[in-house]
């Protein structure tokens, strides 16, 4: 090989040296500097209904008294609840008050509750835990916690690892979770991630460089004239191609819950299959030390637990193996004996029957409206939370 030819070689493998070193030595200035600067830790580059939850709930200039806390089951009873209540459209991206049940509250205690709803799709027990040992501290605890549950959420053969939710993940983000972060992630590669994390300033703040890409990028557009760049104003068969490759972005103006809906109804029972079949027990083990990790904070914390055990069809049911629902239940109700939470069973065909569902599972507005009405019942005649009857509710 000629001199020059030589020479060659090492100017390129000095350039690949020296970018490596420029890399590394940009990732220590960052790993020094990103303590001392004033980051907006809950900045995201996608607007997904978690982000949109949590945004609305850090704004929040009033702590709640009692927080809701569910899967998409709540979602449907909260969005289509209050919009048959009220008679009125109810944007989901913002609508995270159950305005039914402080209004039924206050007339049968006299009481102003103020409540917040973490009603998020696809909501697990270990999601649950991260979300109130993160959110739900100091200032920012409530007096009382209403978790409504179902067997879905602990037993997902759809759901691969703890770590992998979006709201796990941003909670992870925030700082909170830390206890589980390594467990929660099972898989060799998955532990790899997290380890990189730790280890490079850049890797673990991408999320937040994204951000500030999208943040100037639409500074720019606004100047030339775009506007309501939160809103979506793609033709809805292009944007349901689009929800394939970027689902955790929603629009200000893409989820509305109306009153007034003609009665539909979606036989779903091959999604749950899936999810139920089969039963699987180490996964379902893992929930429930979720769960009992999410009571035991609460408990720690003073904010008492209603564990909700929602309504399903028998349908529903019926797709579950054999004696799956039962130790559901009794787990269940073991777990809140053990750390003096409330177990308050609502599943009842006899109250809510078909015309109160949408599909096997969720229950549309006027399903809505019926739970609200008994839940608030219950909670109006808690003698723990004896709402009305202290100074601190009203």
């Amino acid at each position: 090989m000629s001199f020059a030819r030589q020479l060659k070689e090492l100017v390129k493998t000095s350039y690949v040296a020296w970018a490596f070193i420029a890399l590394i030595a940009c990732d220590l200035f960052c790993h020094v500097a990103w303590p001392n600067l004033k980051l907006d830790h809950f900045a995201s580059p996608n607007h997904s209904m978690v982000w949109w939850t949590i945004d609305d709930f850090r704004k929040q200039q009033k702590n709640p008294d009692i927080v809701l806390m569910g899967s998409s089951l709540l979602m449907h009873v909260l969005h289509g609840g209050d919009a048959e209540y009220l008679q009125l459209p109810q944007n989901e991206v913002f609508h995270h008050k159950a305005v039914m049940l402080e209004n039924l509250l206050k007339e049968k205690t006299g009481a102003s509750v103020n409540t917040f709803v973490f009603a998020l799709a696809g909501q697990m027990a270990s999601d649950a835990y991260a979300l109130s040992s993160t959110l739900l501290t100091g200032e920012r605890k409530p007096k009382a916690i209403v978790y409504t549950i179902a067997p879905r959420d602990f037993m997902d053969n759809t759901f691969s690892n703890p770590a992998s939710t979006e709201i796990f993940k941003f909670m992870n983000h925030l700082g909170g979770a830390k206890d589980v972060a390594w467990q929660a992630r099972p898989g060799f590669l998955d532990k790899v991630e997290y380890g990189l994390e730790n280890l490079s300033a850049l890797y673990d703040h991408r999320q937040y460089l994204v951000y500030l890409q999208h943040k100037y990028s639409e500074s720019v557009l606004k100047l030339i004239g775009f506007k309501n760049m939160a809103e979506i104003h793609t033709p809805f068969k292009l944007r349901r191609l689009a929800l394939l490759d970027l689902p955790e972005h929603t629009g200000t103006n893409e989820r509305i819950a109306c009153p007034n809906l003609p009665p539909t109804f979606t036989d779903n029972s091959d999604e749950y299959r899936m999810r139920y079949q089969p039963f699987k027990e180490k996964p379902y083990r893992i929930q429930v030390a979720y769960m009992e990790k999410f009571l035991s904070y609460c408990k720690q914390e003073g904010i008492q637990v209603i564990l909700v055990n929602m309504p399903l069809l028998d349908q529903n049911l019926k797709l579950m193996p054999q004696g799956s629902y039962d130790l559901y239940k009794s787990t269940v109700q073991n777990l809140a004996s053990k750390y003096d939470a409330q177990f308050l069973d609502m599943h009842d065909p006899a109250t809510f029957k078909q015309e109160m569902y949408c599909d096997t599972a969720h229950m549309n507005g006027k399903g809505g409206m019926k739970f609200f009405t008994l839940l608030s019942e219950k909670l109006a005649n808690d003698s723990k939370l004896a709402i009305g009857k202290q100074g601190t509710w009203q």
